[in-house]
């Protein structure tokens, strides 16, 4: 206000002195004011926001009122709910926004009623319930057998949009059931640990999506790929068991009931890559006791899974290892391990449909290495599918059969000549083979 002295007062500071003014008085006499009336803040649902108001020359009798459209939010310690807050910094916080918190916000600062509009937007994002529970960016943990439904919901989106994916692959390849926006887990098994991943598929630059994490608590799974270990008295012997488990598994070594634990006769390892684990029993300086049944347990809070590993003189079964066709001729090769010479193999073969095999002896074995051996063996068959397996001795004895190995021959072309290289090839492992060169083929059951 002005007197007919042209001095000004101010009316809660009293007298303001025009010639030596004080500067704080100075500055109070400017009123509070937004450099910007209006503002947009986007928040995600289920999260956290907070709402700056941005005054300049707030005063120590100023006060700040927020409101949403006309409802008071806060007014000084007052908030309307416990998800409401006024921060000292005159800021609002919502906590855990719902998509109905969207809307209009104003931050009124008295007594000169000035505001600012907040426009809070609330982003539309997808949410992901399992068993009506929010798993979004989460870890859940199911046991193995168990039965879960996961459903994934986008607002304002057609249902027919949602695609899920397990660990980067469409669902469809894993999961059987499968409705729309919604995964039917039945039977829960280890194969279904890992990222799930729900996307909205809108057509948009950006779709909408979402993931979380399952892991699958199950029975350890213990495999090997040599159930027959092939040794000789007085080596030392290998036997492996690679195992999987979650939680992790305790493993141990039993042969005749017994357990075995390390000494001079046995050393136990341990061994761990990104796939399974792996425990290996070393036998040292077989003896004759030492041949026979072994068993890995592999235990953990769950159950208790086993194998069973076979420590023998005789040969191990064949191992398939690849096929050369050319018209109607085929040529065979496996590997087969044994520390003893071989004496003599058999192969094998029947048409799909037949009842009985057709045997062969003249194959070709060349020592490939320490303890392994190839076999290659030529023959001529008629178009269709078949089936061929092989066993071999040793000076200990026969092993058993390989697994059926099936393939088929193609109507067509038929070579009267093996390509360049193969002959000589066949014609080298024959050098280096046995049976003497006779073709001899029975029939057996």
């Amino acid at each position: 206000a002005e007197n007919d002295d042209n001095d000004y007062y101010d009316y809660d500071y009293g007298e303001v002195d025009n010639e030596n003014p004080d500067p704080l008085i100075t500055n109070v006499k400017d009123p509070p004011y937004f450099e910007k009336t209006q503002t947009k803040v986007l928040a995600s649902a289920n999260r956290d926001v907070i709402m700056d108001c941005d005054v300049k020359n707030m005063n120590a009798n100023n006060a700040v009122v927020w409101y949403k459209d006309n409802t008071i939010y806060t007014n000084g310690q007052y908030a309307i709910n416990h998800r409401v807050e006024g921060l000292r910094n005159n800021s609002l916080l919502l906590k855990n926004i719902q998509t109905d918190d969207a809307g209009n916000y104003y931050c009124e600062v008295l007594p000169q009623k000035i505001r600012l509009h907040v426009i809070l937007e609330i982003e539309r994002t997808l949410t992901i319930l399992c068993d009506g529970r929010e798993v979004l960016d989460r870890t859940v943990v199911y046991k193995q057998s168990e039965s879960h439904i996961c459903k994934c919901k986008s607002p304002g989106s057609d249902i027919n949009n949602i695609k899920w994916f397990i660990n980067g692959q469409p669902a469809e390849e894993i999961v059987n059931d499968i409705d729309r926006n919604t995964l039917i887990l039945n039977n829960i098994d280890a194969h279904y640990a890992g990222v799930f991943q729900c996307l909205d598929d809108d057509g948009s630059e950006k779709p909408k999506h979402g993931m979380f994490n399952i892991l699958v608590n199950y029975v350890p799974k213990v495999t090997t790929h040599r159930h027959h270990i092939n040794t000789q008295i007085g080596s030392n012997a290998e036997l492996y068991c690679d195992y999987k488990s979650e939680p992790i598994a305790v493993t141990r070594w039993l042969k005749n009931g017994r357990s075995l634990s390390y000494s001079e006769k046995y050393m136990i390892s341990y061994a761990k890559d990104k796939h399974s684990n792996r425990t290996t029993l070393i036998v040292n300086d077989v003896a004759d006791e030492d041949l026979g049944e072994y068993i890995c347990q592999a235990e953990n809070a769950l159950g208790t899974s086993e194998l069973k590993t076979h420590l023998m003189l005789e040969p191990e079964k064949g191992q398939f290892e690849d096929i050369k066709i050319f018209g109607n001729k085929v040529i065979l090769n496996w590997i087969v391990r044994s520390l003893q010479p071989l004496s003599e193999a058999v192969l094998d073969y029947k048409l799909k449909g037949s009842y009985t095999w057709s045997t062969t002896t003249v194959l070709h074995t060349q020592r490939h290495d320490s303890g392994i051996w190839k076999i290659s063996h030529e023959m001529e068959l008629t178009p269709g599918e078949w089936q061929t397996r092989i066993k071999t001795r040793n000076t200990a004895g026969w092993s058993k059969f390989s697994m059926p190995y099936i393939f088929n021959i193609e109507g067509g072309e038929d070579f009267d000549i093996l390509p360049d290289g193969w002959s000589d090839r066949v014609n080298d492992v024959m050098l280096a083979g046995f049976g003497g060169g006779q073709n001899n083929t029975t029939s057996s059951s």
